[in-house]
């Protein structure tokens, strides 16, 4: 070119031309480039302006069919049990993290959608698990909430208390009125049947009907402030052996942090600033302690600290 400009000659490039390699077709065949078409901004295929088709669309869509149907999946014959396998989730596209192991040490990997902003593509099973414990350690009681249940729980048992005596009398009410009809209907059942108040089968389902409600009212008798102070000992017991977990947790094997982990917690979801749970069903009063009202804004923090999340999500 810049023998054209300065003498003014003009070069003529020998054209060289070769024999198509096996590697050269599948590349043409396999590119929608070479049947004449470009990406756009979207990423999609659109008639290029600057080349031309050197193979049909139709060729080109053909063989794709044919590719497709000689495609194999390849799949483990065994699954291996790496710890914490299908627990552990990008919070930004779900996708899964999956363990494999680099020079003798256990890491996690996501393979995230174009779209995902999520920076955390891979961590190791030491990151994982030391965030984890901070978070067991979080969901037990302090001894400051300790003291403020207990003050709270006495407080509500005697309001408890005095609403369940209104209670009590209103349902006494209701009682006398119930075995009044009851008792009418058995002094009563020749009349009622003759004189047509009531079928057979209409006497035997109403007084069904008024025993049934008359036990449901001794049942709720039974109802007390027992009830809900042996559901706060269990809270409590609940979050003490959470307090033990945090311990044995800091020792254990992987597979057991993985055991622990998996009693605990239904999954965790991460981004390169936080760790996102949601815990089992038994575990929900000690998590309710994060996200009041089940708010899921609140209570976001950095990964240095925690984030839960509702149980219902």
């Amino acid at each position: 070119m810049l023998l054209e400009e300065e003498d003014d000659v003009r070069v003529d490039i020998e054209a060289i031309s070769r024999l198509p390699t096996y590697n050269t077709i599948h590349k043409i065949l396999t590119n929608r480039y070479y049947t004449g078409k470009v990406l756009d901004e979207n990423r999609e295929w659109i008639p290029s302006t600057s080349h031309e088709a050197i193979i049909p669309e139709e060729l080109f869509n053909r063989v794709q069919e044919r590719l497709a149907k000689r495609n194999k999946s390849v799949h483990y014959i065994e699954v291996l049990e790496h710890p914490l396998r299908g627990f552990a989730f990008c919070a930004v596209c779900g996708r899964v993290y999956t363990p494999y192991v680099k020079k003798g040490i256990l890491y996690y990997g996501a393979r995230c959608s174009r779209e995902c902003t999520n920076s955390l593509k891979s961590f190791n099973f030491d990151y994982l698990t030391e965030k984890t414990e901070e978070l067991i350690t979080k969901l037990s009681f302090t001894e400051e909430e300790l003291v403020e249940i207990d003050a709270r729980a006495n407080t509500d048992i005697a309001l408890l208390e005095a609403k369940r005596m209104s209670q009590l009398d209103t349902a006494e009410r209701k009682k006398k009125q119930i075995r009044e009809e009851l008792a009418y209907l058995n002094g009563n059942r020749l009349v009622l049947l003759k004189t047509g108040v009531y079928t057979p089968e209409g006497y035997v389902a109403e007084e069904a009907r008024l025993t049934n409600e008359l036990n449901q009212l001794k049942d709720n008798e039974n109802a007390s402030d027992v009830a809900m102070r042996e559901t706060i000992k269990d809270v409590i017991s609940l979050s003490e052996l959470l307090k033990n977990a945090a311990v044995v947790y800091s020792e254990a094997e992987p597979h057991e942090k993985d055991r622990i982990l998996r009693v605990i917690f239904s999954e965790l979801t991460l981004t390169e600033n936080t760790l996102d749970y949601k815990c089992k069903k038994g575990f929900a009063a000690l998590q309710s302690r994060f996200v009041a009202s089940c708010d899921p804004t609140g209570n976001r923090t950095r990964i240095t600290g925690l984030k839960s999340r509702c149980p219902n999500r």
